[in-house]
């Protein structure tokens, strides 16, 4: 279990390694695009993780906001180009390209719309907003309070270790991780004790293997890796 090797800049996608576009970390940058880089590793999914400057025009071709998280890949059967940009669809792609199993996605069709209806919600709700002006981050607060309100409820279902399922985690945990993190709880101001499911959730993601990993080497992305 390892992250993959950083590279620089545009490249192409060898039809072996994912290419995966990550930024230069600050103290927030790295939260967003942690979640493909986790799954990758959950995975082991063969990839690499190219450093970019998300200025550059070349990047625009990826992603037309020129934001991250966004990978490549080529298509294993027509050697196609493949380009996936925004968090929750680089998720559903790497589920689609190497979770054959489905553990993260979902096995049957019931755990699969509860995959699916759980990370399309996060999605609604919390998505990523590129400009964080204080009305944002104000609406931000609102919105995360509420959003632990709801899956405090969910996880307080009898036997709801997961938010989608009720045995292991999925894309859906994936999502929320970022927001559901101690340090929102201590950037809000708040007591975690106020949701004691969603911190029991916490506690038992972020002490996978994977995430730890990665938690542990993002912050010091674009600076010593």
């Amino acid at each position: 279990m390892e992250l993959g090797k950083f590279i620089q800049g545009d490249v192409e996608s060898d039809g072996q390694n994912v290419v995966l576009y990550v930024i230069k970390a600050d103290q927030t940058s790295y939260i967003n695009y942690i979640k493909p880089l986790i799954l990758a590793v959950e995975l082991g999914a063969p990839h690499v993780l190219s450093i970019i400057d998300t200025k550059d025009e070349w990047y625009f071709r990826i992603h037309p906001q020129r934001m991250v998280p966004a990978l490549k890949d080529k298509d294993p059967v027509t050697g196609e180009e493949v380009i996936v940009f925004e968090s929750t669809a680089c998720l559903q792609y790497l589920c689609e390209r190497f979770d054959e199993q489905g553990t993260w996605a979902g096995r049957t069709a019931a755990e699969k719309g509860s995959v699916l209806a759980w990370t399309a919600y996060q999605t609604a709700a919390l998505g990523q907003n590129p400009v964080q002006l204080p009305r944002t981050i104000e609406q931000l607060h609102k919105d995360t309070l509420r959003q632990w309100d709801i899956l405090e409820k969910r996880l307080a279902e009898p036997g709801q270790n997961y938010i989608a399922l009720k045995d292991r985690p999925t894309i859906a945990d994936l999502s929320y991780l970022p927001f559901s993190m101690p340090y929102m709880f201590k950037l809000f101001e708040v007591n975690i004790e106020d949701w004691p499911h969603i911190d029991k959730w916490s506690q038992d993601m972020l002490s996978r293997p994977a995430v730890r990993l990665v938690l542990d080497r993002a912050p010091k992305i674009g600076h010593d890796l």
